[in-house]
C-alpha cells in the first residue's frame, strides 16, 4: 500500500443466478468484464455491497465465490435483499473472500452494515432468520440492534475516521427516499470515530448525495445498471475509491466500454419500479409480457 493512502474497488448487485442471467444480461460475462478492469487497476482490496446472488440459492454463491476468489484480492462482502444470509455464510466464503462486519485499514475503520431489517423475522428457536419474502421486502431499514452495534463500533474505535458500507443507500434519490432509515443512519455520524463517507448499492446507479453533511456514493451494478435521470440502461460498472489517511476520499465510477453493452436503451417504467423493490416479480413479469406483446419501444 502507498504511504498515505490505499485503494478500494466497490462492486455491487452481482445477481449471480442459477440460469446465468439476471435483468436481461449474462451475469458471468458482465462480471468477467468488470473483473478484468478491476485487475488492471490493481486496488488493494474489494468491497461487495450486496445482492451477490439473485435468489439466494447455494449454487449461486458457489459460482459467485469462485468468481470473486479468482480476483486474487482480499474481498469483503455484505448482504443485500436478494441474499439469503444463512446460505451466503455457508457457501460464499473461501480463501480471500469473507463475510465480515468490520475491518481496520490504516487510519480507517470500515463497517459493513446490514440494512435489510425488513427481510428478517425473529424465530424463538433460531433467532433472526430470513423472511420468506426477503427479495420482495426490498426497502432499506435498520433494526435497533444493528444501529446499536454500529454505534458501539464507532464509539469504541481508535481509527481516525470510518467508512460505512451498506446495501441500501441513505439519502436515496426521488422515489427511493426512506426518511426513517435515513434518520437512523444519520444518528451514527459524528461519534467518537466520525463517519467520513458512506457507500451503497441496491439501486443499480451511480448518483452521489449527502446525509448529515457526509457524502453518500452509490455504485452501479456489475450487470444491469441504470441512469435514472434519463431512464436508460447503462453498461456494467463499478466504483473506485482512494482513501487517504487524513480522511479525504477520492472516487470515480467506471463504466465498462464494450460493444456488447454500449447501447443505452430507454427503460420502461416497470423496470425502474422493479429494481427499486416497488414491484413484485409476478407483476413485473406480467407487465413485461404485456410490453413484449405490444408495440411499445424501449430503445432509441
Amino acid at each position: 500500500m502507498a504511504n498515505s493512502s490505499f485503494r478500494v474497488a466497490q462492486l455491487s448487485d452481482l445477481h449471480f443466478s442459477s440460469d446465468g442471467t439476471a435483468n436481461g444480461r449474462e451475469t458471468g460475462e458482465t462480471f468477467a468484464a468488470v473483473a478484468a478492469d478491476v485487475l488492471n487497476d490493481a486496488p488493494d482490496l474489494v468491497v461487495v455491497t450486496g445482492d451477490i446472488a439473485d435468489t439466494g440459492q447455494p449454487g449461486e454463491y458457489e459460482v459467485a465465490g469462485e468468481a470473486l476468489a479468482a480476483l486474487g484480492l482480499p474481498v469483503y462482502c455484505l448482504p443485500g435483499n436478494h441474499d439469503r444470509v444463512d446460505e451466503m455464510h455457508a457457501f460464499l466464503p473461501r480463501p480471500g473472500v469473507v463475510v465480515q462486519r468490520s475491518l481496520r485499514v490504516r487510519e480507517w475503520l470500515f463497517l459493513f452494515g446490514d440494512s435489510n431489517d425488513e427481510g428478517v423475522v425473529f424465530d424463538a428457536d433460531h433467532g433472526w432468520v430470513d423472511h420468506d419474502d426477503r427479495m420482495e421486502l426490498a426497502r432499506g431499514a435498520m433494526h435497533d440492534h444493528e444501529q446499536s452495534w454500529l454505534h458501539r463500533q464507532l464509539e469504541q474505535g481508535s481509527a481516525a475516521q470510518a467508512m460505512l458500507w451498506l446495501h441500501h443507500p441513505p439519502a436515496a434519490p426521488g422515489m427511493f427516499s426512506q426518511p426513517e432509515y435515513d434518520a437512523k443512519v444519520a444518528d451514527l455520524v459524528g461519534l467518537a470515530t466520525p463517519v467520513a463517507a458512506m457507500a451503497a448499492g441496491h439501486v443499480h446507479t451511480h448518483v452521489e448525495s449527502t446525509l448529515a453533511r457526509v457524502p453518500v456514493y452509490l455504485c452501479p451494478s456489475t450487470g444491469t445498471s441504470l441512469d435514472f435521470d434519463e431512464s436508460r440502461m447503462m453498461p456494467p460498472g463499478y466504483r473506485r475509491f482512494t482513501f487517504h489517511d487524513d480522511g479525504r476520499v477520492d472516487t470515480e465510477v467506471v463504466w465498462i466500454d464494450d460493444e456488447r453493452w454500449n447501447k443505452r436503451y430507454r427503460l420502461p417504467d416497470w423496470a425502474i419500479e422493479y429494481l427499486a423493490g416497488e414491484l413484485s416479480q409476478e407483476e413485473m413479469e406480467r407487465r413485461q409480457a404485456e410490453m413484449m406483446g405490444g408495440n411499445n419501444k424501449t430503445q432509441e
